[in-house]
């Protein structure tokens, strides 16, 4: 008549499973920052510009908010200490 099934036991979740999803769980967010990208906090990222320095005519600008160096959404009018100035034409 009917199949019975056993279900097996999991053992508990160890410290060590736990550390090591925890680290491959962190790693990933760092992936999606993407490679070479620096906190705002790194680069004194500010939402204002530095003179005539500002996001919107930086190189590693791209529209409309976010930047190739720093992680995050960035202002057009903002500055960091990774200003490259104007991209060449």
């Amino acid at each position: 008549m009917g199949t019975r099934t056993r279900r097996r036991r999991e053992p508990p979740l160890s410290r060590r499973a736990l550390l090591i999803a925890a680290a491959c769980f962190a790693g990933a967010g760092r992936a999606a920052a993407g490679p070479g990208k620096r906190s705002q906090a790194e680069v004194a990222y500010q939402d204002h510009p530095h003179g005539a320095e500002r996001c919107e005519i930086c190189a590693p600008f791209l529209p409309p908010d976010q930047c190739r160096l720093v992680v995050g959404p960035v202002s057009r009018q903002g500055w960091c200490k990774a200003y490259a100035g104007p991209a060449a034409p």
